[in-house]
């Protein structure tokens, strides 16, 4: 990145609010710019997303958008995720994503046929992570960043832009990772770098002390042998909730990543629109 790059602007949609940071400065980079749009709630038998998309729409007809590379975090309430299992049988990545469609529907049952579905990479004959989005949300994004052309560069679930972030912090030990939102956790198990089970839960607003419960319920449904206390919080909207020190769970509160001159803390939840 040179220092004549154009601005970096990462948005996070949230059913409840937008979440923008600009970034200027190329290697230096610094915070130009940041908002947070609040949505009213979704009209009954409308898509949960739709709030925040429209939202989205307005900033780019006012401009706001422009002169940027631009990025988008989605909300973990619009992605649904599953661990895929290895299997020697699927011949290429079009059979790949048709098992990766029955593990969703499995679950989900005819749903699935109208979403999206991405797979992570993966160590030979180790599971990897499907995620998956409603095709009618993919759609309507693409339209409404279309006046952007090229300057759309990704679309990507608050979860695997939570494990880029902290991929060096797991390592190859065994961690639950867990990203909090207002009123959901997603809760994913991982081994040796690899997807072991993820699933996200609603919860309450005092969910730090819900979370040793909540874990150790998860762990009894988790089909595999891999026993691990360790778990690391990313907590972007509750930057100062204590950590409890109870039982065989080790908690390690990852702190947001800030640029400088931000406030730890008041400043906290915009690291989700940062980016790496």
């Amino acid at each position: 990145m040179s220092l004549l790059s154009p601005d970096q602007l990462g948005i996070a949609l949230f059913p409840e609010r937008l979440v923008l940071a600009r970034t200027s400065g190329g290697f230096r980079r610094r915070l130009a710019h940041k908002e947070i749009v609040a949505c009213a709630p979704a009209e009954p038998g409308e898509p949960l997303w739709l709030p925040a998309v429209n939202a989205l729409a307005a900033k780019v007809a006012a401009g706001a958008l422009a002169k940027a590379d631009v990025t988008l975090v989605l909300s973990n309430r619009f992605v649904h995720y599953t661990v895929v299992p290895w299997s020697d049988t699927l011949g290429g990545k079009e059979e790949e994503l048709a098992f990766a469609r029955h593990c969703f529907a499995r679950v989900h049952g005819s749903d699935a046929d109208e979403w999206e579905i991405k797979l992570s990479g993966a160590k030979p004959r180790k599971p990897r992570l499907a995620c998956a989005v409603e095709q009618s949300l993919i759609e309507d994004l693409n339209a409404r960043m279309s006046p952007l052309a090229s300057r759309y560069r990704s679309l990507q679930p608050h979860l695997m832009a939570s494990f880029n972030r902290t991929r060096a912090r797991l390592g190859e030990r065994a961690a639950w990772l867990v990203v909090a939102e207002p009123g959901l956790l997603c809760l994913a198990l991982l081994q040796d770098g690899c997807w072991q089970s993820v699933r996200t839960i609603n919860v309450g607003a005092d969910w730090m002390s819900e979370l040793p419960g909540v874990l150790a319920r998860e762990e009894c449904m988790v089909d595999s042998e891999t026993e691990c206390g360790r778990v690391l919080v990313f907590a972007p909207d509750s930057p100062q909730i204590a950590i409890p020190h109870t039982g065989k769970w080790r908690f390690e509160h990852l702190a947001p990543g800030l640029l400088p001159g931000m406030i730890a803390g008041t400043d906290a939840p915009y690291s989700i629109a940062l980016g790496d």
